[in-house]
C-alpha cells in the first residue's frame, strides 16, 4: 500500500475527532457493478463473483446528507475528503460474505502517520476516453509496479481499474461507477492483491465503497 503522508493542503477539518457523522449503507451487488457469477471448480453455487479479471469480495453504497462527506481522494483505512479536509472512520459490520453494512461513522485522525506523503507515479499511461484519478504503488506482479483507477472523460458513470508501469498498462476491469481512491494490500499466502475503492463522492450522491481482489 502506498503509505504515509505529511498532511494535506487546506482546507483542514475543523470538526473534533470522534464527532459522529450520519452515514447509511445498502448492499452493492456484483450485478450492479457489471459482474456476474461464474461456474468455477471448487466454488459453491452460485459460483465465483467476477468483474473481468477481478474477484468481487464485498460492496456497499454509502449515503450521507453531511456536506463534508464528499469528494474522496484517499482510502488507507479511513476515507479522506479533499473538499472538507476531514477523515471519516467507517465501522464495518461483517457477515459471511464480507462487509454487510456500516454500523457507525465518525470524524477520524489522519489515515497516515504524521510526516510522510503517499507515493504518486511519475508517469501514468494515456488511456483514450479516460483520465487518471488515483493509484497505489508497491505492486510486484506481472512486471507492474502500480495499480490505479481512471474515470471516463466528462461525467459518465464509468471507470477502469488499471495495472501499470510507466506507459505500459493492462485494464483489469471496467466498472459502471466513478472512483476517487484506491488502496491495495497484498495477500500473505498468494500473489493476490486486495483492492479497496471509494467512489468519487459527488455531493449529495451515493458513494460506492468496495473491495475487489486481483487474484
Amino acid at each position: 500500500m502506498a503509505l504515509l503522508m505529511a498532511g494535506l493542503a487546506a482546507p483542514s477539518c475543523t470538526a473534533p475527532i470522534g464527532e459522529p457523522v450520519a452515514v447509511s449503507s445498502t448492499p452493492l451487488s456484483i450485478e450492479a457493478l457489471g459482474g456476474s457469477y461464474r461456474a468455477t471448480p471448487g466454488w459453491p453455487a452460485p459460483g465465483e463473483a467476477r468483474i473481468d479479471q477481478l474477484r468481487f469480495d464485498w460492496g456497499l453504497m454509502l449515503r450521507s446528507n453531511d456536506p463534508r462527506f464528499a469528494n474522496f481522494d484517499l482510502t488507507p483505512g479511513a476515507v479522506h475528503s479533499r473538499s472538507s479536509g476531514c477523515w471519516f472512520e467507517l465501522d464495518s459490520a461483517y457477515a459471511k460474505d464480507g462487509v454487510e453494512n456500516i454500523s457507525a461513522s465518525r470524524i477520524a485522525n489522519s489515515g497516515y502517520r504524521e510526516g510522510f506523503v503517499p507515493l504518486r507515479p511519475d508517469v501514468t499511461p494515456d488511456i483514450a476516453g479516460y483520465r487518471f484519478a488515483a493509484a497505489d504503488g508497491n505492486i510486484h506482479r506481472d512486471g507492474f509496479t502500480w495499480i490505479g483507477v481512471w474515470n471516463a472523460d466528462g461525467s459518465a458513470e464509468r471507470s477502469q481499474v488499471v495495472a501499470f508501469d510507466g506507459a505500459r498498462y493492462e485494464v483489469l476491469a471496467t466498472l459502471p461507477v466513478r472512483l476517487g481512491a484506491i488502496a491495495q494490500l497484498p495477500d500473505l499466502h498468494s500473489q493476490a492483491y486486495h483492492l479497496t475503492f471509494v467512489g468519487e463522492g459527488k455531493p449529495g450522491r451515493p458513494v460506492p465503497w468496495m473491495r475487489l481482489i486481483w487474484f
